[in-house]
């Protein structure tokens, strides 16, 4: 299947897109706040949003187009306390669809940190966050079934980490210590979803060598154990701990590049020995282009074994992608993506997917304390099973208002 848009859509895009240009956009644009008496930093931020998707629940044929309202307040709290600080976000999205009143939803996303510094040498960092989230019809759980179940999901994630340093980062050497732990659990369609709650800890270690010419080279080794809550009536645990040796660099070697390279070994190994463990190659890539001031390029890309949500023993994931920013002025920056995922499922089903997506948009800054950004979505997955392939069009606008940056 060809990428390919629909007839409907791209009208609307373009009349979209040429109303940003007429009206005042930012090529940067950072949100305002102000001073309590006891010292915390408070930055309030409002975004609301319409955008057409011309194929809502993600079938392969029989779309169905929703207009889409969102409307996502948030407030970010920091304190300063010398090289110490502490801060705090909340924040809520709501989507409203101008049909089945099913599909509204409310998230709310809660986020908790502390940086500690004992000395220059000695650092503590805890990071928390907790999620009340909904997936919409035929995503996650009901992927291939969007135009047949009439509730949406609810799930709930928290996820904790903690992480130590020893060693400045322009020090010949550091070393960072890491532990976590994560939770997902679902709130209904209990009969299926009770087998995909699970519990996850994380430790590992990441040494530095600073080579003192803008890079420092590194090792890392992660383990990440997977619990799942529920047996499923196959008796087949999914449980797993999963092993990672990567080596890396990450640097700023000049004015035109920066960004981070490690490249290594992955050994995800199953409780159960009836289900197929993965030995191999893993890497992760993020690299920044700025030929131009006013122009950036974003490389990435990632292979790794990743535990399905629906079937299969474990995903063998690798993707890729590139994003182009550019400021055609301090007023107004366009944006545009492409992205690439190919899917490889292990296990007794022999599933393949690959997704193509792109993106193309433009955001204007208003006045100093407001935005405006329109975009257009495509996206067309393939695979060779006919009931997970669709393609999609989301057309859309966002407002961004926030208090008047200083």
């Amino acid at each position: 299947m060809q990428m390919h848009t629909k007839k409907s859509v791209i009208p609307c895009a373009v009349v979209l897109l040429s109303a940003t240009l007429s009206a005042p956009a930012s090529a940067e644009f950072t949100p305002g706040s102000f001073m309590t008496k006891d010292g915390a930093e408070i930055t309030p931020v409002l975004q609301t949003g319409l955008s057409v998707n011309d194929n809502v629940f993600n079938t392969p044929t029989d779309e169905e187009s929703r207009v889409i309202w969102t409307i996502s307040p948030g407030v970010a709290a920091v304190i300063d306390d010398g090289p110490d600080s502490y801060k705090l976000n909340v924040g809520t999205s709501s989507s409203l669809y101008n049909k089945d009143s099913v599909d509204n939803f409310t998230q709310v996303n809660l986020g908790a940190g502390v940086h500690k510094e004992l000395t220059s040498r000695h650092v503590f960092d805890i990071n928390g966050t907790a999620d009340w989230l909904y997936e919409p019809r035929g995503t996650g759980l009901t992927q291939g079934l969007g135009d047949i179940v009439d509730e949406l999901i609810k799930y709930q994630q928290q996820d904790i980490t903690g992480t130590y340093k020893f060693g400045s980062q322009t020090s010949k050497a550091q070393l960072e210590l890491v532990s976590g732990f994560y939770s997902k659990k679902y709130q209904n369609f209990r009969a299926t979803s009770q087998y995909r709650d699970y519990d996850k800890t994380l430790v590992g270690a990441k040494g530095y060598y600073n080579t003192q010419a803008a890079t420092r080279m590194f090792v890392e080794v992660t383990r990440d154990d997977f619990r799942y809550d529920v047996l499923e009536s196959s008796g087949v645990s999914r449980n797993s701990d999963d092993i990672k040796v990567l080596f890396g660099m990450e640097w700023e070697a000049t004015s035109l590049t920066s960004g981070t390279f490690k490249l290594g070994y992955q050994n995800k190994d199953f409780d159960d020995n009836q289900r197929e463990s993965f030995s191999g190659l893993s890497w992760e890539a993020g690299i920044t282009w700025q030929p131009l001031t006013y122009s950036t390029f974003d490389f990435t890309t990632s292979r790794a074994a990743t535990d399905p949500l629906l079937e299969g023993d474990y995903i063998k994931e690798s993707t890729y992608g590139v994003k182009w920013k550019h400021d055609w002025s301090d007023y107004l920056a366009s944006v545009a993506s492409v992205s690439y995922i190919d899917e490889q499922y292990t296990g007794d089903i022999g599933r393949n997917d690959k997704t193509k997506s792109a993106r193309l948009g433009l955001n204007y800054q208003a006045n100093n304390f407001g935005l405006i950004s329109t975009y257009v979505d495509f996206i067309d997955k393939n695979s060779n099973q006919p009931l997970i392939e669709f393609d999609r069009v989301i057309v859309g606008v966002n407002f961004t208002f926030a208090l008047k940056a200083n």
